[in-house]
Order: structure tokens, then C-alpha cells, then sequence
């Protein structure tokens, strides 16, 4: 599990753990994310909590008024929660989300889609793709963070401040569990591809890299361990939740089927694709439930 955890963040967990153990225990991908996320989830509260009863306070001075000194706090717990969460897992993913789109953008067949997503220059299409990837994730946790009802919570006592901080961690925990079992799923879609894989009419081009190597190493009873540690940490947080972390699985189907079309494999690159853009739409999806 250090592996994993040392993999999947920039915390020193283990130094000098070896890519190919990691790619053999891709199956603790939803584990290590529930870790990742109460982290951030505890970081939304806190700051959340601060921001809150520090706009109380100012807004009691008569500087703002209740509701703009909540909205303000809930856009700085939103902007706290991004920089936590890329703090903690760096960028490896988000980079990879950009060469996606600069790839599935590009002219021409296979060959010349796969060039341009390894290509190193950032185009319009990945820094597009990055910024409105961003601002989903921006107004998903603000909204998430806007529905928060701290005061109800602690002046009802500790149990119902404790229920409170549960079901608004789950939020987060959910979404990056949902986020890396996309990446499971992608891999287990992925798994029968050729590192050669055929550009159709275009020349062959070999296929190298961290997405080879993790696809690899994928079978379907790993998967099935993936997914069901995932339904199991997503039920511990409501059955809801149990639903929602799916769509992590959703979206890896339309970007696995994205990228045979127009790459013919699924690359590193397709796997950090595919992990941001689960967590945009489970924070989309579980933002709009709360809502409700």
C-alpha cells in the first residue's frame, strides 16, 4: 500500500518504490484515494469552518452581510480544496488530461493523434481542456462547500457535528475513489491492447510507457477487487454514495472508447485523462444531489 500511496501523491511515503510493484498493486488505486481524499475533504472542512465563523464574525462588525461573507468563504474553501488536493497529488494526472485533448484535437489518423498527444508543447485543446476542467472542479466544490450548514451542526451537539464533518468528507472521499477506479476500469479496458497497437492506415507506431507497463499488469480478478473496495468505501459514507462512485466507471468507457478510436491504445496519458475527468463529474453529480 506504501507504493500506491507514494505513487499516487507526493508524499515521501516510501522512497525508492519500484514502478512495477506499483503496477502490480493497481488494484489499492480506490484505497490509497479514500486516504487522499479524507486529506482533502478534512482540509475543506477545516478551512470551510474558519472562513465561515470568520465572516460571521466580520459580517456581526457590520463590514459584509451574512450571505456575501458565506459566499466568499465558500469560494476560498473551493480555491483551498484545488491547491490541497494538487498539492497532494501533484500534476502527473492533469498533464496528462492536457495531452488528451491536444491529441484527440489533432488532424489526421492514428499515428499523427498519438504524436501530437506525446508531443511535450502545450496546445489550445490541452490548456482549454485544463482550464474548463478546473473551473467544473471550482464550481462543483463551491457548491458543495455553499450547502455546508456548519452552524446547525455544532450548536446541536458533538454528534451532530460529527455527522456533519462525515457526510462532507464523504463527498470528497467519493469523488477521488470514483476518480482512481476509472483509471482501474480504463486499464481493464485497455488490457488486451497491443504495446504495437496498429494505426489502422497509418504506420505502425510503438506504444511505450507507465500505461503499457499498468495495463499489463491488469486482470479481471484485480478489477474485481477495484471495483468492489470502491462500492465498499463509498457505502461506508451512504448509500448514495454506493451509486455515484460508478460514474467513475462511466466515464472511463467513453474515454477508453475515445482513445481506441482515435489513438488505438490506452496510454498514461488516456489513464490521467480519464482520472480528472471522473472526479469533475462525480463532484458535478454529488453537488447537484446535495443540492436537491
Amino acid at each position: 500500500m506504501f507504493d500506491v500511496v507514494s505513487f499516487l501523491t507526493r508524499l515521501p511515503v516510501k522512497r525508492g518504490a519500484k514502478i512495477e510493484t506499483v503496477a502490480a498493486k493497481s488494484y489499492l488505486f480506490p484505497l490509497a484515494a479514500s486516504f487522499i481524499g479524507l486529506v482533502v475533504g478534512a482540509v475543506a472542512f477545516g478551512g470551510l469552518a474558519v472562513l465561515r465563523f470568520g465572516g460571521l464574525a466580520v459580517w456581526r462588525f457590520g463590514v459584509l452581510g451574512s450571505e456575501a461573507g458565506s459566499e466568499a468563504g465558500s469560494e476560498l474553501a473551493a480555491l483551498l480544496v484545488l491547491l490541497a488536493l494538487y498539492s497532494l497529488t501533484g500534476l502527473l494526472h492533469l498533464d496528462g488530461l492536457a495531452d488528451f485533448f491536444d491529441g484527440l484535437m489533432a488532424g489526421g489518423g492514428r499515428s499523427e493523434k498519438r504524436r501530437a498527444m506525446k508531443d511535450e508543447k502545450l496546445g489550445v485543446a490541452g490548456l482549454f481542456a485544463v482550464v474548463f476542467v478546473l473551473l467544473l472542479n471550482l464550481f462543483a466544490v463551491k457548491t458543495v462547500c455553499s450547502g455546508a450548514d456548519f452552524t446547525a451542526g455544532f450548536t446541536a451537539g458533538f454528534t451532530a457535528g460529527f455527522t456533519h464533518f462525515y457526510e462532507f468528507v464523504g463527498v470528497f472521499v467519493v469523488a477521488e475513489v470514483s476518480a482512481k477506479v476509472s483509471v482501474n476500469t480504463c486499464l481493464f479496458l485497455g488490457r488486451r491492447a497491443d504495446a504495437t497497437a496498429s494505426a489502422g492506415s497509418n504506420e505502425g507506431l510503438e506504444v511505450k510507457g507507465l500505461g503499457a507497463l499498468f495495463i499489463k499488469s491488469q486482470t479481471a480478478p484485480k478489477f474485481a477487487f477495484a471495483l468492489v473496495s470502491a462500492v465498499l468505501v463509498s457505502l461506508f459514507f451512504g448509500t448514495s454514495f454506493g451509486v455515484v462512485v460508478f460514474v467513475g466507471v462511466v466515464v472511463a468507457f467513453f474515454v477508453s472508447r475515445l482513445a481506441r478510436r482515435n489513438f488505438g491504445v490506452v496510454s498514461g496519458d488516456v489513464l490521467g485523462a480519464s482520472n480528472e475527468l471522473a472526479r469533475t463529474a462525480t463532484l458535478l453529480v454529488l453537488a447537484i444531489l446535495r443540492g436537491v
